[in-house]
């Protein structure tokens, strides 16, 4: 299994709103495509003063790194990336940390 995890350094004008939109854009993306098993998202909520302004995340499992290169080309994934997710971050691509691995099972 392979663990894709995201974290994103939203603007500070992008309303909860529009966060939660996005956060529920990327779970109906796992629901159509083979090979996404699961999605968990949220804000932010340690008390180490280490986020260097990273204010939410995503951690996204799929079946291999195959699935997630499936994922990664999708039309509808790259239209909502593109036209949603980066206009909503702080400095567009800048504000984005993608960490992926291999999860032994």
């Amino acid at each position: 299994m392979l663990r894709h995890v995201v974290l994103f350094q939203f603007a500070a004008s992008t309303s909860r709103e529009t966060i939660n939109e996005i956060f529920s854009g990327f779970g109906a993306l796992v629901a159509k495509l083979p090979g996404a098993i699961r999605i968990t998202s949220g804000p932010n909520v340690s008390p180490e003063p280490l986020d260097k302004g990273f204010t939410h995340g995503f951690v996204m499992d799929f079946e291999s790194a195959a699935a997630r290169d499936a994922y990664l080309a999708h039309h509808e994934h790259v239209s909502f990336a593109e036209g949603t997710v980066i206009p909503a971050l702080k400095s567009g691509r800048d504000s984005i940390v993608v960490f992926d691995y291999e999860v032994a099972e």
